[in-house]
């Protein structure tokens, strides 16, 4: 018990010594207002609105220092891998999106560009609960990942 505490504790300095820390962003020193246009079938601005709260800029609905637009959202499943019998095995999901972000006046901060976040899912015909689960969560991570990738251009945009 005592050995495990102070592994714990080497482990713990170690780490804040190296300067580690999760990664944020702060968008609010660029940014204090942000709105978002999404195109119909678009379903990614919840996600974003999130996303940007937490990053410290207040989403509004009109008048805002940059309005981040959405277009074009698919989300596509084909089959990659078969079995012998010919039957499916693996799956490639692909969630893209049309992003663009201009200022307040309509000029471009950002050309519009097409986001694609991509994974592989195994499908095991012998636990289908598990397969779709997976499916599920890999929807998750591709939608993270875009508006990860948003927040990166936008971070980009402010420390212009």
């Amino acid at each position: 018990m005592i050995a495990r505490a102070s592994a714990l504790c080497v482990v713990t300095a170690l780490v804040s010594g190296c300067g580690f820390k999760l990664r944020t962003w702060d968008l609010a020193v660029a940014f204090e207002t942000a709105s978002i246009s999404a195109a119909s079938g678009v379903d990614l601005d919840r996600e974003l609105a999130r996303a940007l709260r937490s990053a410290g800029v207040r989403v509004v609905e009109a008048e805002a220092d940059v309005v981040l637009q959405l277009a074009d959202q698919r989300n596509e499943r084909r089959s990659v891998a078969v079995t012998s019998a010919g039957r499916t095995a693996e799956y490639e999901l692909t969630l893209q999106v049309a992003f663009g972000v201009t200022d307040r006046d309509g000029q471009d901060l950002a050309a519009t560009r097409l986001l694609r976040s991509e994974r592989v899912a195994r499908l095991d015909r012998d636990n289908i609960v598990g397969s779709s689960e997976e499916q599920a969560l890999l929807g998750t991570e591709m939608r993270n990942d875009l508006v990860s990738q948003m927040l990166r251009t936008l971070g980009a945009i402010g420390s212009r």
